[in-house]
């Protein structure tokens, strides 16, 4: 007898029992479902995030915007009284090393624009500079996007994102058309005009219910001295060097601030673009461990039922193996078709789990985004080295809990094995 056909044999009385093979299977089918589900839902999760950090200008900045009151314990302690200015940011930009670039900005979400057909919208104003669509890696669509000329000058002139541009203007071109502006119902009318539009960039996680391209930019100092009056900056987001440390970048843009408004640093707050994939990978790791535990104890409880099955496959074929084994059968050959029979339950519910894995993360990722409809799609990421992972350790269950039967077949006298009646 060869080892070949030990294993034709192993698989041979599997198939003679599907149902009992396929109940055999089903606790390794499902534990390793389980976890490939949650690590292809887990994996599609990271790159939305990063995904949509790049949508906000990448991983490589950090975000300073105004603490205007210090909370302890949920009580106000008290008000701030400094903030950015414009000077902020240049000398930010001049003495901090590994610094590329700062980008001061302004937001409003109370705005009401009016194009001269009556057409209205209520985009997020964003009183930006010259660097603004290079930060954010934003293309334009039509037109040019804000000068140096227009910031020095504060000139009345305006970008819009590409859904801004069709709500206020439909189908037709809205270069060198006029919008009016009023920030806040109270505030007074300001005339721009608009000198291009952006490309489609879509929805940012950061603003669920806000889409990019609902946006309208404007020249930072016309939004200061033309729109709302005030001379201080809400926020500034630091561009810096890739490979360099965010630590040494907040600490340094943090000392320059100290020296500019007479050592205090109270209302400086900061948002690292990196922590919020930080946070999904600490909280996926707890899930992997809760889940894995949940598998772990699945498919010992499976392995367990297969080391059954295979026991009372020893049973059924004690004559069998007593025959074989009169002919010239050797144990190792024994040993082989009954360790064939628990890699093969073992494999095939690994095989089987990973299809069921990628069908379950893919129905459930398409029912996530019917009910949050915060992303248009959820991808599902199902990487081979998890692939392969999974086929190793179902092989690696088979042969665990298949050694001991196995063993027991190959150690069976032929003289005994022959009188046993089945």
């Amino acid at each position: 007898m060869k080892f070949h056909d030990a294993i034709r044999a192993g698989i041979a009385h599997l198939a003679q029992n599907k149902l009992r093979a396929g109940l055999s299977i089903l606790g390794i089918f499902i534990g390793i479902a389980s976890v490939l589900c949650m690590l292809a839902i887990g994996d599609g999760a990271k790159l939305i995030i990063a995904k949509d950090i790049e949508t906000l200008g990448g991983a490589n900045q950090v975000q300073f915007w105004t603490r205007t009151s210090i909370w302890k314990r949920r009580r106000l302690v008290r008000r701030t009284t400094e903030r950015y200015t414009l000077e902020d940011a240049l000398a930010i930009e001049a003495e901090c090393p590994n610094v590329l670039y700062v980008l001061p900005k302004h937001e409003g979400y109370s705005t009401f624009v009016t194009s001269r057909k009556g057409n209205q919208a209520r985009p997020l104003l964003e009183g930006v500079t010259a660097d603004y669509a290079r930060g954010m890696k934003w293309e334009l669509q039509a037109g040019r996007f804000l000068s140096e000329g227009d910031i020095e000058n504060a000139k009345q002139v305006c970008v819009l994102g590409a859904d801004a541009a069709v709500e206020l203007f439909g189908e037709e071109s809205a270069i060198g058309q006029e919008v009016k502006i009023r920030y806040h119902w109270r505030g007074g009318m300001v005339r721009l005009r608009v000198v291009g539009v952006m490309k489609k960039k879509g929805r940012s996680l950061s603003f669920g219910w806000y889409s990019l391209d609902d946006a309208l930019c404007v020249p930072l100092t016309t939004y200061q001295q033309r729109i709302t009056g005030t001379r201080y900056l809400e926020d500034m987001v630091v561009f810096f060097e890739k490979g360099t440390e965010i630590e040494s970048i907040i600490d340094s843009v943090k000392e320059i601030l100290r020296k500019r408004h007479r050592g205090k640093d109270d209302f400086i707050g900061y948002w690292i673009a990196k922590w919020t994939a930080r946070r999904l990978e600490h909280i996926e790791k707890v899930i992997k461990i809760t889940l894995g535990s949940i598998a772990g104890f699945s498919l010992f409880v499976s392995g367990i039922g297969i080391m059954n099955i295979c026991l009372v496959s020893v049973g059924e074929k004690t004559r069998e193996i007593g025959l074989r084994k009169s002919i010239g059968a050797k144990r190792i050959h024994i040993f082989w078709q009954f360790l064939t029979e628990s890699i093969c339950l073992c494999l095939c519910g690994g095989v089987l789990g990973i299809a069921g894995g990628w069908v379950a993360a893919q129905g459930m990722t398409r029912l996530a985004v019917r009910i949050v409809k915060v992303v248009p799609e959820w991808p599902v990421v199902l990487s081979l080295p998890w692939i392969t992972t999974s086929v190793i350790f179902s092989i690696f269950m088979g042969i665990t809990f298949g050694v001991y039967p196995a063993m027991q077949a190959a150690r069976l006298s032929p003289i005994e094995a022959i009188r046993t009646e089945n």
